[in-house]
C-alpha cells in the first residue's frame, strides 16, 4: 500500500491519498444518516477505495520483470502480515473490549461459511473494512503467478472494462431493474473492484506519456468538477451505493492529474500522512470510531474530524516509536559487528 520503495515521489499523490483517507472515514461515519447534506458527502467520498487500488497498480509497474516479481512477492508478505495483525487486533477489540461475545463462543463461531467468505469475497466478521487489504493482497498474488508463467500483463487491459462495468452492473445499474438487495461483498471484492482499478493504475504507468499529453491540466479539471456533479445526481437517482460511475471517473482523473504534476500538492503535513501514516489509519479508525462512540463523543458532521484526528496521532506515535525501535535494532546490530 506505499509507494516508499520509490525514489521519485509523487507528492501530489500522497496528498490525494490523505485526502482519500478522510473520505474513507466519512464513509464510515455513516453521514448518510444524517440526511441529503450527508448522503452527498458520503456519495462524493465513494472515489477513496477505487483512488487507492489504481495508486497501487500505478506503482506496480516495473519494465524488468525480475524486479516486478520481487516487488509483488514483498509487498505480498507485507500484506499477508498486516492483515493477519489487524484481524487479531480487531478480533480482540470487540470480545475484549466490546464484549461483542465471549472468546470461546467468537472463536467456536467461526464456519466453513465464513471461512469461504473471506477467501472468495474478502469479507471478515472483525473488521469488515479489511476487505481491502486482502484483495489488494490478491492483486500482488495474481499478478506474482501470472509473472512467474511470463504471462504479458499488457492482455489483462481488456479486462478492465467487463469486470468494472459487472461491478457497477451489480452495484447500481440493478438497482434501476428492481433488485435492491444484492449483497454487497457479491461485487465489492478482488474480482470486481480489486482487479480492475488495480490493472487499470497499471495501464496508467505503462502509458503515461500518452495519457498526459491528450489532456491539458484545466480540462483534466473541468472533468473532475462534472464527474463530482455526475455523483450528485446519480446519488438523488439511485440511492446510497458502494460505487458510482463518476467515482470511477474523478478517481481516474485525479490520479492523472497528480501524475502530470508530481509537485503541484507539495503540502508537509497532508503528504506525511498520505505518503506514511495512511495505512495505519486505515486499519486503526474504525476502532477508533468504535471507542469515541463508546464513550458517547458524538459531534455529527465533525465525526470524521475527530476520528481522522485522533487516529492520525495514534498513528504518528506508534510511528515514532517503531522508528525508535529500528534505529536502535540497527545501533545494536552495528555494535556487535564492530565488537566481532
Amino acid at each position: 500500500m506505499s509507494n516508499a520503495d520509490n525514489k521519485n515521489i509523487n507528492y501530489s499523490l500522497n496528498v490525494a491519498k490523505c485526502l482519500a483517507i478522510f473520505a474513507v472515514i466519512c464513509i464510515h461515519c455513516t453521514l448518510f444518516k444524517f440526511g441529503r447534506k450527508g448522503l452527498v458527502i458520503d456519495a462524493l467520498s465513494r472515489f477513496a477505495v477505487p483512488l487507492f487500488f489504481l495508486i497501487s497498480g500505478y506503482f506496480s509497474f516495473y519494465p524488468n520483470l525480475e524486479k516486478a516479481l520481487d516487488k509483488y512477492k514483498t509487498r505480498s508478505y507485507r500484506l499477508i502480515k498486516l492483515l493477519i495483525s489487524s484481524v487479531i487486533l480487531y478480533f480482540v477489540f470487540y470480545v475484549f473490549v466490546i464484549g461483542y461475545d465471549s472468546f470461546y463462543d467468537a472463536l467456536f463461531s467461526i464456519t466453513l461459511g465464513h471461512i469461504f467468505d473471506v477467501i472468495i469475497f474478502n469479507a471478515y466478521t472483525y473488521g469488515p473494512h479489511l476487505w481491502f487489504i486482502g484483495s489488494l493482497l490478491y492483486c500482488y498474488i495474481f499478478y506474482y503467478i501470472l509473472g512467474r508463467f511470463k504471462f504479458d500483463y499488457r492482455k489483462l487491459y481488456v479486462i478492465v472494462p467487463i469486470l468494472l462495468g459487472s461491478c457497477l452492473m451489480l452495484g447500481e445499474f440493478a438497482s434501476f431493474m428492481g433488485f435492491k438487495h444484492i449483497p454487497i461483498t457479491y461485487y465489492r471484492n478482488f474480482l470486481f473492484m480489486a482487479l480492475p482499478f488495480f490493472t487499470l493504475g497499471y495501464f496508467m504507468h505503462d502509458n503515461q506519456e500518452k495519457l498526459i499529453g491528450i489532456l491539458s491540466d484545466k480540462n483534466l479539471i473541468l472533468i473532475m468538477v462534472l464527474s463530482c456533479l455526475l455523483v450528485v445526481i446519480e446519488v438523488f437517482a439511485v440511492g446510497k451505493l458502494d460505487l458510482y460511475v463518476g467515482s470511477i471517473i474523478f478517481a481516474a482523473t485525479l490520479v492523472l492529474w497528480c501524475i502530470k504534476n508530481p509537485d503541484k500538492l507539495n503540502f508537509k503535513v497532508a503528504g506525511f500522512i498520505g505518503g506514511t501514516l495512511y495505512t495505519s489509519i486505515y486499519v486503526l479508525h474504525l476502532l477508533v470510531m468504535k471507542m469515541l462512540k463508546m464513550y458517547g463523543i458524538k459531534y455529527g458532521y465533525f465525526n470524521p474530524i475527530i476520528v481522522f484526528v485522533v487516529t492520525s496521532v495514534i498513528s504518528f506515535l506508534i510511528y515514532k516509536v517503531t522508528l525508535f525501535i529500528r534505529q536502535h535494532r540497527k545501533k545494536a546490530t552495528v555494535k556487535a559487528d564492530n565488537e566481532h
